[in-house]
């Protein structure tokens, strides 16, 4: 070993072995060799510091213990020595072959630490190379045949060609989606007008608009009931102006759409039966052409439903006058000399109430059909006025008129009924004049 002086700084780890105690468990107190060296490489540094000549002065230096004559020793105590030793033989023994082992893998590892530096030089100075080189590597692995380089790192250069690619494939892409999405405003705002032009039509022609908000539907709609007009329906006639995917205005009513009109018919006895000779319907265009029409269409038709379930309603009221409501859809009024019957038919069946377009029964359904109108729309103005009424004070005694009072029905059947009665009446009364004179 090299020698080297050692300064005050250093550290000095005693090498004796640490007494025996009296206790037997304290025999086993010592760490091995794997635990002891890495605290003296701590304390101390590297191995390369220590030295022989540096051990045997730390070894002199350190004061002689006092040693006592042993005292007496009993048979028991010297048992406990004996014990003792022998287990400090056998630790001293494994801390040895402990030492010995890690000794032995130091050497492999420098071997072949040694080794691949041999086979690294014998790439450049295979003389150099091969001296140092253990022969089990000279047997197994050519020499020369592992090398080792140096790697330089190239100078970093931006490529400015890349970069203006990327701008320029994404200065397109944005390019085109813009392009697409300025064609698909264009065709909106194309569709947006033509749905507002249709929309402005509707308003000018005097109908009243609205902002409509529904559950499944936020814009524009229109009211083309008769709930301002005093109707007490319970349909209130609101229609939505929704656009379709071709910017056209459809006009969507609540509920079904109605295809129902009023139908008056005449009928008269023959060879013992009654069979029709006059009929009459509102005739309504099926086909429509824009939102002003269909409003139009479905404001007729609302009334025409209107109109029915008012007539089927005081159809109960004129029973004992021999008013029938036959299937729910079909009211009997007879009269004297002839019958008249009130039903809804669908658009479609309106040519064929049409066959009978001629001769004076024709004439008289015409007649009671828009009497009919007319009187519907007196009962709107006569609740549109006594809901604008202002009511008398509490207390105040007033005429209550009757409400089961029948305000369409009632003064058809009393106008139709009057003349043949007023005719019989004038034919008793000559009978009966012409018997007293005759007297």
């Amino acid at each position: 070993m090299s020698t080297s002086s050692l300064t005050g700084d250093d550290i000095f780890v005693s090498l004796e072995p640490p007494p025996l105690e009296e206790d037997p468990s304290h025999a086993r107190s010592f760490r091995n060799l794997s635990q002891i060296i890495p605290q003296i490489a701590l304390e101390r540094g590297s191995f390369i510091n220590i030295t022989e000549d540096s051990l045997r002065k730390e070894l002199e230096a350190r004061p002689s213990p006092h040693v006592e004559s042993p005292p007496d020793e009993t048979p028991t105590k010297l048992k406990q020595s004996a014990t003792n030793l022998a287990q400090f033989e056998e630790d001293f023994n494994n801390a040895r072959a402990d030492l010995n082992r890690l000794i032995s893998a130091a050497q492999n590892e420098a071997a072949i630490s040694l080794d691949f530096v041999s086979l690294l030089i014998s790439s450049v100075r295979p003389a150099a190379g091969t001296t140092s080189m253990s022969p089990h590597l000279k047997s197994h692995v050519p020499v020369g045949s592992l090398g080792a380089d140096r790697i330089k790192s190239l100078p970093y250069v931006e490529d400015m060609s890349v970069c203006l690619g990327w701008k320029t494939q994404a200065v397109s892409a944005a390019s085109e989606r813009l392009a697409k999405a300025a064609e698909r405003l264009a065709e909106e705002a194309v569709l947006e007008k033509n749905y507002w032009e249709q929309v402005e039509k509707i308003a000018v022609s005097g109908e009243v608009l609205s902002k409509m908000r529904m559950p499944d539907y936020r814009g524009m709609g229109v009211r083309y009931g008769f709930a301002d007009a005093g109707s007490t329906y319970k349909e209130k006639g609101i229609a939505t102006l929704r656009r379709n995917v071709e910017g056209k205005l459809v006009v969507k009513t609540e509920g079904e759409k109605r295809t129902k009109v009023l139908s008056v018919a005449i009928m008269r006895p023959l060879h013992g039966d009654y069979v029709i000779t006059g009929q009459y319907a509102l005739k309504i265009n099926i086909e429509t052409r824009d939102g002003k029409s269909e409003i139009k269409q479905a404001r007729d038709l609302l009334f025409e439903d209107e109109l029915f379930f008012e007539i089927a309603r005081e159809t109960r009221i004129l029973g004992s006058q021999g008013v029938t409501l036959d299937f729910g859809n079909k009211v009997m009024i007879p009269l004297p000399a002839l019958r008249i019957v009130i039903e809804t038919i669908d658009l479609e069946d309106q040519e064929s109430s049409m066959e009978l377009d001629s001769g004076p029964d024709r004439v008289i359904a015409e007649a009671i059909n828009v009497a009919l109108h007319l009187l519907l729309s007196k009962l709107h103005r006569k609740n549109l006025k006594a809901g604008r009424s202002i009511p008398l004070p509490l207390g105040t005694r007033t005429n209550t008129p009757d409400i089961g009072k029948s305000e369409i029905l009632e003064p058809l059947v009393s106008s139709l009924a009057v003349p043949p009665i007023k005719d019989s009446l004038m034919t008793l009364i000559m009978d009966l004049t012409s018997a007293l004179k005759e007297k």
